[in-house]
């Protein structure tokens, strides 16, 4: 579908495919669909119960419409729309191939899963029964397969005349691959590396910026406690290296606390799976990514000389920037946003039931502005210096639930939180202020 959003008309130029739910890809002139090719759906069969995914192809090269041009279907599933590229007329499709619940592979032949990179062109039409009026096919022409058997894809980026992929199952190699004949893709270079990238950004021609989960304590495994950012030279495709890597958390470590981890969750950062919130500003190399984590509260609170006991949760929602330096390799911390106070009044909360994470950023001028589902903050990019902090209506503090320390039935006053204001001496054997 292409609608003229500039037009007095809303002119709105249609067309489609039958096709089940689909990654979608576009380009300057190309948009590309990657569905999968279920056996159980009566239009695209596939009888063989083959992991294999359907790619339908459309011209958008003409800005007032879109044009059907091709369909054609590759071996194996995709991860994700970064999984998917056209490049001067080709479309170039990571895979990996794997049982997905078909038990009756995993016999003592079957080696795991194992991932491919595939190009197709557009093709007249080649099948026996023919095809209706002059439609073309996705035609094959180029294939590299049985990459790291075992593992599978986690995140993967075609950037000109090369694709990067990395895969995972103890260790995350990154995987060069040369296109620059797409009828003979060949695996140029590998690098292993602690942990997993979940994201891949290029920088620019020769550097990769990457978002994923930081390695076990052994270097093997992930560790889902921490995020982390990596930096790969590439300018050697044959040999890529790790220019350097940061690894992020949202914890902090309390005094006196000897308990594992201080009662923190994992923590977690939204730009590991959602790349819209992973912000890179170029100009200024500053790179934006939220981090959270949460935990159980227990404690007392002191009010008008009674002793209340206090139970709840402690929020942690920070927005972190990273100083990129391409040139010389490295990662540094530039500072943080902080919306933590948005969830945590006075230092206290109950139970807050929604994302309490910054859930995106941008980068405007020599600001930047975090949103979150409680307030929205701006902040110099400098020097980190608040310049306005709002409420967001609709998300109100949930109210904090107190108990008096002593012996007696507990009751109920809904009107004793410190928050509004309330007298907890209303109630003699306890106070509670009820969400």
């Amino acid at each position: 579908m292409t609608i003229q959003m500039l037009s007095d008309d809303s002119e709105m130029e249609v067309d489609h495919i039958t096709s089940s739910w689909a990654h979608v890809y576009a380009s300057q002139d190309v948009m590309v669909l990657a569905e999968p090719a279920n056996d159980w759906w009566w239009f695209w069969r596939n009888f063989g119960w083959d992991d294999a995914t359907n790619i339908h192809v459309f011209d958008i090269s003409d800005p007032t419409e879109t044009t059907y041009v091709a369909s054609g279907r590759v071996d194996g599933t995709v991860q994700d729309q970064f999984s998917l590229s056209e490049h001067n007329g080709v479309i170039r499709v990571a895979t990996t191939e794997d049982a997905w619940g078909r038990w009756w592979l995993e016999t003592e032949e079957w080696t795991g899963p194992t991932n491919n990179v595939f190009t197709l062109v557009a093709m007249e039409c080649m099948i026996p029964e023919g095809c209706e009026g002059d439609s073309s096919e996705m035609v094959q022409i180029g294939h590299v397969g049985d990459i790291a058997e075992g593992e599978r894809i986690w995140s993967a980026r075609f950037v000109g005349d090369r694709a990067y992929l990395v895969t995972f199952r103890n260790i995350d190699p990154l995987w060069v691959i040369d296109l620059t004949d797409p009828t003979d893709p060949e695996i140029l270079g590998e690098l292993e590396v602690p942990g997993v990238s979940t994201y891949i950004h290029p920088v620019d021609a020769n550097t990769l910026l990457t978002i994923g989960i930081g390695p076990g304590e052994d270097g093997l495994g992930l560790d889902w406690s921490m995020t982390q950012i990596s930096l790969f030279d590439v300018s050697d495709p044959t040999n890529p290296v790790l220019a350097d890597s940061l690894p992020l958390s949202p914890a902090y470590e309390d005094e006196g606390c000897d308990e594992w981890g201080c009662g923190w969750s994992w923590s977690y950062s939204e730009a590991t799976y959602e790349h819209k919130a992973f912000t890179y500003w170029a100009p200024e190399q500053l790179l934006a990514v939220p981090l959270s984590t949460y935990r159980y509260t227990y404690d007392e609170v002191i009010i008008d000389g009674r002793t209340y006991t206090y139970s709840g949760y402690e929020f942690v929602s920070t927005l972190e920037l990273i100083d990129v330096d391409a040139e010389n390799g490295t990662l540094s911390t530039h500072g943080m946003v902080n919306h933590s106070e948005f969830y945590n009044e006075d230092g206290l909360s109950g139970w807050w039931g929604g994302s309490t994470s910054i859930r995106r950023s941008i980068f405007m001028g020599d600001y930047i502005y975090a949103f979150s589902a409680a307030g929205a903050s701006v902040h110099r990019t400098d020097d980190l210096e608040p310049m306005i902090e709002l409420d967001i209506p609709g998300h109100d503090q949930p109210e904090t639930h107190y108990y008096e320390e002593g012996e007696g039935d507990e009751a109920t006053d809904s009107d004793t939180s410190p928050s509004d204001g309330g007298d907890p001496k209303e109630d003699e054997d306890s106070a509670t202020a009820e969400g």
